[in-house]
C-alpha cells in the first residue's frame, strides 16, 4: 500500500462514496476502485461495504481507517518539517471560512498578512460553518474561520475579531423609523434566516433561548441560504434578518438596510480560527496565525 491509496481510501470512509472521493483527491471512480481492490487483494479482506448506496467500512476497514489516519498524519508532519527547513516563510495555506469572516473580513486581513509575506499564498474558500469544520477536521483545510463557537475536543480554537449580530430591514419597513422593537414582536414579525449550518443562524438561535424564546416560535417568511441572499431578501423588503455588522457597512452607508435594535437584546460575538489539535502547521500557516493574533489584540 501506499501514501495515495490511504489518503483515497480515508476519503472514501468520510464521503461514503467512490464517486465523491475519487473526485477530492483527482482521479476516475474506475480507478478509485482499482485501488481499494489492489488494497483489499494485498490486505486479503473486505474493507468496504458496497451493499448500500452509502458506502460504509466493514470492521477491516475500521481498523485500516484509524491507522491510516495516523500514518497521514506522520506523512504530513514529516514533508511540512522538511519544507520548513529554509529560512524564508513561504509556501501554499489553505483556509475555509464562513461567509461572515470569508467575505467581509478576511479579505481585507489577507492583504495586509500577504504584505508582510509575500512568499506565502493563501487559496480561501468560502462555505457555511458546519461544512468549514468537517474539512478542517478532515485536513483539507490548515486554518477554518467561523462564527459561532465550536466546543469539539479534536479541534483548537482562538478568537479572530470582534463582531456584533444585529437585526436589519429595508428603509421602507415600518421597523426602519422605530427606536426599538421587543422580543415579542421580533417572534411575530416574517423573519429571513439563513440555511441550517450558516453560523449567524446558530448564534441567534443560542441567543434567543437563552433569553427564553424557542426557535421554532419564529415566523420564519424565507430561508435563503446564506448571509448575502438574506440580507438581499431584506433590501427587496422581504422582511427582517440577523446579519453580521460587518457584512452591512455599505449597506448601511447608502441607506439600503436599517439596525433596528431589539430591547434588552445584544448579540456580540468574537469571529474564531479553528484548527486541527493534531496537525502540525506549516511555518507559513503558523506565520498566519501570528498575524492574526496580532491584529486581534490590537483591536482589543
Amino acid at each position: 500500500m501506499d501514501i495515495r491509496q490511504l489518503r483515497l481510501f480515508c476519503r472514501i470512509v468520510e464521503r461514503h462514496s467512490f464517486s465523491l472521493a475519487a473526485e477530492d483527491v483527482g482521479i476516475t471512480q474506475p480507478a478509485a476502485s482499482q485501488q481499494v481492490h489492489t488494497l483489499e487483494r494485498e490486505l486479503k479482506t473486505t474493507l468496504l461495504d458496497r451493499s448500500n448506496r452509502r458506502i460504509t467500512p466493514t470492521d477491516a476497514g475500521q481498523v485500516l481507517y484509524r491507522y491510516a489516519r495516523e500514518i497521514l498524519a506522520l506523512h504530513e508532519r514529516a514533508c511540512t518539517e522538511i519544507l520548513d527547513l529554509g529560512e524564508l516563510v513561504a509556501g501554499n495555506v489553505v483556509m475555509g471560512a464562513s461567509t461572515g469572516p470569508g467575505e467581509h473580513v478576511l479579505p481585507g486581513l489577507l492583504t495586509r498578512f500577504r504584505e508582510l509575506y509575500p512568499g506565502v499564498r493563501v487559496s480561501l474558500h468560502v462555505d457555511d460553518t458546519h461544512e468549514v469544520i468537517e474539512r478542517v477536521v478532515a485536513r483539507e483545510f490548515e486554518i477554518g474561520a467561523v462564527g459561532a463557537p465550536t466546543h469539539r475536543p479534536d479541534l483548537t480554537v482562538e478568537p479572530l475579531v470582534r463582531d456584533e449580530v444585529v437585526l436589519v430591514c429595508s428603509p421602507t419597513h415600518p421597523w426602519a423609523s422605530r427606536d426599538d422593537v421587543t422580543l415579542a414582536e421580533l417572534v411575530a414579525e416574517p423573519q429571513i434566516v439563513q440555511q441550517q449550518g450558516a453560523g449567524i443562524r446558530a448564534v441567534v438561535e443560542d441567543h434567543l433561548k437563552a433569553a427564553g424564546v424557542r426557535p421554532e416560535q419564529l415566523n420564519i417568511a424565507a430561508e435563503m441560504g446564506l448571509m448575502e441572499s438574506a440580507k438581499q431578501a431584506a433590501i427587496a423588503g422581504g422582511g427582517v434578518t440577523f446579519v453580521s455588522r460587518w457584512a452591512v457597512g455599505p449597506e448601511l452607508e447608502h441607506g439600503l438596510l436599517v439596525v433596528v435594535p431589539v430591547r434588552d437584546f445584544e448579540i456580540r460575538r468574537d469571529f474564531h480560527t479553528v484548527r486541527s489539535r493534531t496537525r502540525v502547521l506549516s511555518r507559513a500557516a503558523e506565520a498566519l496565525l501570528a498575524f492574526f493574533r496580532e491584529q486581534y489584540g490590537a483591536s482589543s
